[in-house]
């Protein structure tokens, strides 16, 4: 009985052992298949910093995209851009790098699109045959259009893009001591000083000028702006304000009297406004020229060049070499809303920025609409400039 007992425990034993045995192996199995599909077979792709945010619309034809995945380089076979939109580009994104914690970086830079929705899709090979892929949209609205300005010493106008690039200062040729500056969506127009006493027009391509678009100004013409209906001019000599009809008919020289040595004038869906250089005044009038108002506000004393939006009135110092600010109203005015500059006379406002010339410097200067970031030199090369408009055209 001792034998066959002791025969039994050995048994046991040895059963205990084996599963002991078995139990080991199959944990280290286990743990080994865990560790494998722990991890799945999926990339996580992420944009970050400077990638535009999702459904953002840029003021620039360049962007730059960057993002990371949680794989490592040589984990990587393959890592696609693809742009889809009106400048369509496909092809390998910038070379992975590492970033600590087996992960990656990459990117892709994008210049000289077109206006329009465009869709960046990254798309990630790995050597292993997982895959992934990330998409962020975006609009491109560049704002399109030209900038111009009259060269008073050589009796041309000059004209540059919106950035400035490709200036041209003789654009338009053989105005008379050119002075103020206007646009509309199919004509640009100017004042000629000397000899004519008009107003001048071109297509705005710059084609077939007519010197003579306006006569009968009185003495001095200076400044112009145009509207949906009517050309408006500044009279220095006469102190009046001159309008005719779009085609130039019907001129009316003395639209508006009152005013003392009128320079600039601009207007708005409201009124006409006009700068008093004589007074250092800025006067308005109802559009049709009713309840005139020589000084509805206090400018400065040097105030030549004037411009309007849909919420200020800006106007140009050449005395303090400053672009001044007020509100629609004539309220809060800011003389020092710009300074630096050299001589400035005209002065002219888009969506995005305040532009002016620098007649003692022969430069265009440009400024972001909150007065930051001038640039007295935005556009070299002029000759005198004194007016400057801005365009879509």
């Amino acid at each position: 009985m001792r034998s066959k007992f002791l025969r039994w425990g050995l048994t046991v034993v040895t059963m205990v052992c084996v599963a002991t045995v078995v139990l080991l192996v199959t944990g280290r199995s286990s743990a080994a298949f865990a560790s494998a599909t722990g991890r799945p077979n999926t990339p996580i792709i992420t944009f970050t910093s400077p990638s535009p945010a999702e459904g953002a619309t840029l003021a620039t034809n360049s962007v730059t995209f960057a993002f990371t995945y949680n794989r490592t380089p040589r984990q990587t076979a393959t890592l696609t851009c693809a742009l889809s939109g009106p400048t369509p580009s496909t092809g390998a994104c910038d070379a992975p790098t590492a970033i600590p914690g087996d992960g990656s970086q990459s990117g892709k830079s994008y210049t000289g699109l077109a206006n329009g929705t465009y869709s960046l899709t990254v798309t990630l090979v790995l050597t292993d045959g997982g895959i992934a892929s990330a998409t962020r949209d975006f609009t491109v609205n560049v704002p399109t259009g030209h900038i111009y300005w009259t060269n008073r010493n050589t009796g041309t106008i000059g004209r540059a893009n919106l950035d400035g690039s490709n200036p041209n200062q003789s654009f338009i040729t053989g105005a008379s001591f050119p002075f103020g500056v206007a646009v509309d969506s199919s004509y640009v127009y100017w004042t000629n000083v000397v000899t004519t006493d008009s107003i001048g027009r071109a297509n705005l391509d710059g084609s077939s000028p007519n010197q003579s678009f306006i006569t009968g100004a009185s003495s001095g013409p200076r400044g112009v702006a145009v509207d949906n209906t009517y050309v408006y001019w500044t009279n220095e000599n006469t102190g009046t304000i001159g309008r005719a009809n779009l085609d130039g008919s019907s001129p009316n020289a003395s639209f508006i009297t009152g005013a003392s040595f009128p320079y600039a004038v601009a207007v708005d869906s409201s009124y006409v406004y006009w700068a008093n250089s004589g007074t250092g005044t800025i006067g308005r009038a109802n559009l049709d020229g009713s309840n005139p108002t020589p000084s509805f506000m206090t400018a400065t004393p040097g105030v030549t060049g004037l411009a309007v939006d849909s919420s200020y009135v800006y106007w140009t110092d050449c005395c303090t070499n400053t672009i001044g600010r007020a509100n629609l109203d004539g309220s809060n005015p800011n003389p020092s809303f710009i300074t630096g500059a050299s001589s400035p006379s005209g002065v002219a406002v888009d969506s995005s920025h305040v532009y002016w010339t620098n007649s003692g410097t022969n430069t265009i200067g440009r400024a972001n609409l909150d007065g930051s970031n001038p640039n007295q030199s935005f556009i070299t090369g002029a000759s005198i400039p004194i007016g400057v408009a801005v365009g879509r055209g």
